[in-house]
């Protein structure tokens, strides 16, 4: 048997072709040596001389002392059914010498194990493949520690397991928003605790609703819990020189061979941020229509810096402004989450937080209702006006 860890999948979209690579590439950073067919074309723009893709395919499935199957619906009807499917005949053949081989073993498997980078209904696994661990890598860093140590183990090495110690959420923090906490608040609590499947969340909304001030706030919150933080406001840093600089003058001291070699090279960058162990947090605030409409900034941050999330495994990125970068552009799809801002407009809503900031507001006899009626339910409008009212209190 080869020392290395192949992993067997079959080609059903671009989607789930990246995030197989996308876990090839952690498995690379841990220094396991992956068989991936990717990878060999890469290195080998050819693709393999004997026998051609089907007899590499056998070859990595038979002689591989480690397999790792993706599963998916695919891949199963492969297994189940071979040859009723177009597509995909090297993970055909591949599915026929698994089944083979777990028929000899008598459930005696020592060298397959599954893991699952999409939801797939347990339905559609056949049920005499259900017996064995199965791997969920992009679930949480606790997932892929285990299947790094599983590969390592089966191949006989040492390797460095890549953890990353995301802190504990802190229920105690208040931010400084009304409303927002039923589903905003809680996608930047569990994108910062590590617990949340997607690593990039986009805030889109109007004017006056709030964007910026959750980018704030998001800052305050992830300092408090000591994760590095960079804000970058894409109003002032509008080309990819003055975005660099703005990120070395706060990380610098965790991206040495970005910041020795002048923090203007990108890809010394991405190198850092892979080697990472310490979570770091990116904020771009202001995507609008100007940063949008910048064709170098926007392809930079589309098509490398949140890319970047698929083998940087302590980045987490926001972004806030009247409109997002597209996610099909760069291929993140699967890393993010949109959160959509609207005017915040019910009573029950700004209470707590009226309470709370301007506690004379009501004193005073304002009306919060009113003051809802005339903004609309604008979080600046309203924010302003209450700010008004409850410094009346001071004259």
């Amino acid at each position: 048997m080869l020392t290395q860890v192949f992993l067997s999948y079959r080609q059903e979209s671009p989607e789930h072709a990246r995030a197989v690579r996308r876990l090839g590439e952690l498995l690379r950073q841990a220094n396991l040596p992956v068989m991936l067919d990717q990878f060999y074309l890469e290195e080998n723009p050819g693709g393999p001389n004997d026998g051609g893709w089907p007899k590499w395919c056998e070859d990595c499935a038979n002689q591989s002392a480690c397999v790792v199957i993706i599963g998916s619906e695919g891949w199963f009807t492969a297994y189940q059914e071979p040859g009723t499917a177009p597509g995909g005949c090297g993970a055909a053949s591949e599915a026929r010498l698994f089944r083979q081989d777990l028929y000899e073993q008598k459930g005696n498997n020592e060298r397959i194990r599954f893991a699952f980078l999409h939801e797939v209904e347990l339905s559609k696994m056949p049920t005499g493949l259900r017996a064995w661990h199965q791997f969920r890598p992009f679930d949480n860093g606790e997932q892929l520690d285990q299947l790094v140590a599983w590969i390592a183990q089966r191949l006989g090495m040492n390797v460095s397991i890549p953890s990353i110690c995301w802190p504990q959420a802190d229920h105690t923090f208040a931010p400084d928003l009304a409303d927002r906490v039923q589903h905003e608040w809680p996608a930047i609590k569990d994108l910062l605790a590590g617990t949340s499947r997607e690593r990039i969340l986009l805030f889109q909304g109007g004017i006056g609703v709030g964007k910026s001030l959750i980018g704030r706030e998001a800052t305050r919150y992830a300092k408090s819990l000591g994760v590095l933080t960079c804000r970058i406001d894409l109003k002032t840093c509008t080309n990819i020189e003055s975005i660099l600089g703005q990120i070395d003058l706060d990380l610098s001291d965790h991206l040495s061979n970005f910041s020795r070699e002048g923090a203007s090279k990108s890809h010394t960058l991405r190198k850092d941020l892979r080697a990472l162990r310490k979570p770091v947090l990116l904020i771009f605030d202001s995507y609008d229509e100007a940063a949008a409409g910048n064709k170098t900034v926007a392809d930079w941050l589309s098509l490398q810096l949140l890319n970047e999330v698929d083998t940087s495994l302590a980045l987490a990125v926001i972004v806030t402004g009247q409109t997002s970068p597209d996610p099909a552009h760069g291929g993140w799809r699967d890393q993010s989450r949109l959160l959509l801002l609207s005017p915040i407009k019910k009573l029950e809503d700004w209470e707590p937080w009226i309470v709370r900031k301007y506690p004379s507001f009501h004193a005073l006899g304002a009306d919060l209702r009113t003051v809802l009626l005339f903004s609309g339910g604008n979080p600046a409008v309203v924010s302003a006006t209450c700010e008004a009212i409850a410094k009346n209190s001071a004259v």
